[in-house]
């Protein structure tokens, strides 16, 4: 008698073990779980790293009144800024994803270009900071990967297009003084073409490290107002922006 309870008992503990590891296997992993899994689980990649734009501006000269017959030999230069880059990217396919590429919005050194035929009194401007200009440039990007996803090491290529608005124009001291006064700047907004290439080097299935060079087609009209006088210049930018950057898929 006791043998048969002995092997009942048995047998309702191996049931109830069975059930357990059934139901385990059933019931989706948990959040702690999900983050040490070697599998991603979705097609989503953020990267977050460092950017150094060298804006390559070339602006014309300035016209309007009190200013010499073009060429009037007063223009400017946008200088180099680093700030800080982020993106979040979708796979398409194993080789292909549709990034959108961010950043802060960095701001910007304007620095005068006077020509040596005018007056001293204006040629020490030369150089000097005459405005600040924040540039926000969201880019969206299709991008190809080379290789297969699980290669350590895969160059991409990416194409795309960019939209620049620049806003928080001040002018400064010397800019006002170039001017003749307090001055308001206005410039237009930007579409246009832009281009990709880097490398990701695969840590493991989730950490990578990205590495890109990109650049853009971008042009402004510059509208700088002194005591309601105008005066005007075109300006157009072939940017070169260095990235690197950490990349989790997730």
């Amino acid at each position: 008698m006791k043998h048969r309870h002995l092997l009942a008992a048995a047998c309702v503990l191996a049931a109830a073990g069975t059930a357990a590891q059934a139901q385990q296997a059933s019931e989706p992993p948990s959040f702690l779980a999900s983050l040490s899994s070697p599998t991603p689980s979705t097609p989503w990649t953020v990267r977050g790293g460092v950017s150094h734009i060298v804006p390559h501006s070339r602006a014309t000269d300035a016209t309007g009144p009190l200013l010499p017959p073009n060429p009037s030999g007063v223009s400017l230069r946008v200088e180099d800024k680093t700030t800080a880059f982020f993106s979040i990217a979708r796979a398409i396919t194993p080789n292909t994803e549709v990034e959108l590429a961010l950043g802060y919005p960095p701001t910007h050194d304007v620095t005068a270009r006077i020509a040596s035929y005018l007056p001293a009194n204006v040629q020490g401007y030369n150089g000097q900071t005459i405005a600040k200009v924040r540039q926000m440039a969201p880019t969206l990007f299709v991008n190809y990967a080379f290789g297969e996803p699980t290669s350590r090491l895969r160059p991409f290529v990416g194409l795309g297009v960019n939209y620049t608005k620049f806003d928080k124009r001040t002018s400064t001291a010397a800019g006002n003084g170039l001017n003749g006064g307090p001055t308001r700047i206005e410039l237009e907004d930007s579409w246009g073409l832009a281009a990709q290439a880097g490398l990701d080097y695969k840590i493991n299935e989730r950490w990578s490290i990205h590495g890109s060079l990109a650049t853009a087609r971008v042009k402004t009209h510059l509208v700088a107002t002194t005591a309601g006088q105008a005066r005007e210049l075109d300006i157009k930018f072939r940017p070169v922006v260095f990235t690197l950057a950490a990349a989790y898929r997730f």
